[in-house]
């Protein structure tokens, strides 16, 4: 499966971005690359014709476009909409979206279209608001309270106000972000894709501190996994499998620590870290699942588990979901680590959420399964055509999963 991966050097340019972006791969950009762009951020009333004309990017139709309610071929499905009528019709090729969108106050939050950041209505499925940049988003945006938190592709992080589109604050770091953000009391964390770590004042967008964590090596896995906080120290994973503990109120270095040594290609920290009565459960890329001890005076492994390849995770109750690159997905007991099930998808998985009894794995191509949560069993599929990149949202018991296309689907969650 790496072979491809050692020999990227010597394909083309164009080659290069169009591999990296179907295997989840992110590298920092230059300095020289951030300078060419900066973000120009500009709150819109719902309908801006000004905007419109004096731009090239036309934006999405403003008009609804209806395909909601279930069909005898799908009964599991609510619906489906196109958030972006015109990027769907060209059906463009490798289409992607790396951060997805968030729901908040009842409105539906992201990258519409090109260079344009909206809040549409879920209740009326109508647009309410625009922000203009100059920036693709990059990473999954954070829902904080009444305000939502944006990270674009020249480092710039913006807060917004979700039901009018107010632009509250902006901040700009060294590089950008694809992690999720993480907001401890009043302070907001960030971890750049050049493993900065940011400490910003959730009021004001001001820096209070940053952390070097040292510059990754070549290329990373896209994402990774949002930072934790425990005993006043902010922990988060690096693409060589260390974590790092940093003290939340000055970014002092607490500790690094390293759980397993192996010779895969990447060793990413990805999916969920957790934290459960002084114990930190994480998830490797290079297929190790560890829980580490942190109560005592030395950090040790309690539990270690090798699968082959893991993606993403979730924990849920008393089950930690694991996603791996072969398309297994397998429930643990976080007790130990034993493995309570095991189910073959057959597709890459790139997204695990737990509900109540069911589990709901987004895959490669645009694959969606449901299964059972306690056994495994399959419940339901479907095929939504197009690339899922981000976990899916939560909104009264709806799923909703979002594709490269920027159509969204509907499906009951149980």
């Amino acid at each position: 499966m790496f072979a491809p991966l050692i020999r990227l050097r010597r394909l083309p340019a164009l080659s290069l971005l169009f591999v990296a972006t179907t295997l989840g791969l992110t590298c920092a950009p230059s300095d020289a690359a951030r300078a060419e762009t900066t973000a120009a951020w500009a709150s819109s009333p719902a309908e801006p014709p000004a905007a419109v004309a004096a731009t090239d990017k036309a934006l999405p139709a403003l008009q609804v476009i209806r395909q909601w309610g279930p069909t005898p071929e799908r009964p599991f499905r609510l619906g489906m909409q196109r958030l972006n009528p015109a990027l769907d019709k060209e059906k463009q090729l490798a289409a992607f979206d790396p951060a997805g969108y968030v729901i908040n106050s009842g409105m539906l939050i992201g990258s519409f279209a090109d260079q344009w950041i909206g809040g549409m209505a879920l209740a009326t499925r109508r647009y309410q608001w625009w922000v203009e940049a100059k920036a693709s988003l990059t990473a999954p945006p954070g829902s904080f309270g009444s305000s939502v938190v944006l990270g674009t592709r020249d480092g710039h992080v913006m807060r917004i106000d979700a039901l009018s589109g107010k632009v509250l604050w902006t901040a700009n770091l060294d590089y950008f972000t694809e992690r999720p953000f993480l907001l401890s009391g009043t302070t907001l964390y960030a971890v750049t894709a050049a493993q900065g770590l940011y400490a910003l004042d959730f009021q004001t967008g001001k820096t209070l501190w940053i952390f070097d964590g040292g510059f990754p090596e070549g290329l990373t896995i896209r994402g990774g996994a949002r930072p934790v906080v425990y005993e006043n120290k902010v922990i988060f994973g690096t693409a060589a499998g260390e974590l790092i503990a940093v003290a939340a109120d000055s970014g002092k270095l607490a500790w690094r620590y390293n759980p397993a040594y192996n010779t895969a290609r990447f060793h990413d920290v990805v999916g969920d870290m957790v934290l459960r009565g002084g114990r930190l459960f994480i998830s490797r890329y290079d297929g190790i699942v560890a829980a580490i001890d942190l109560a005592g005076s030395v950090r040790k492994v309690l539990w270690q588990e090798t699968l082959p390849g893991v993606t993403t995770s979730v924990f849920r109750g008393d089950r930690y979901y694991i996603g791996c690159l072969n398309g297994d997905v397998f429930a643990l007991d976080p007790d130990n680590l034993r493995k309570v099930w095991r189910k073959v998808t057959g597709i890459p998985v790139t997204t695990l959420t737990a509900g109540e009894t069911s589990l709901f794995i987004g895959g490669t191509a645009g694959r969606i399964t449901a299964l059972q949560a306690s056994t495994g069993n399959v419940l339901w599929a479907d095929q939504l055509g197009s690339s899922i990149a981000t976990p899916p949202l939560v909104e009264e018991n709806v799923l909703y999963y979002s594709t490269g296309m920027k159509n969204l689907y509907a499906y009951k969650m149980k």
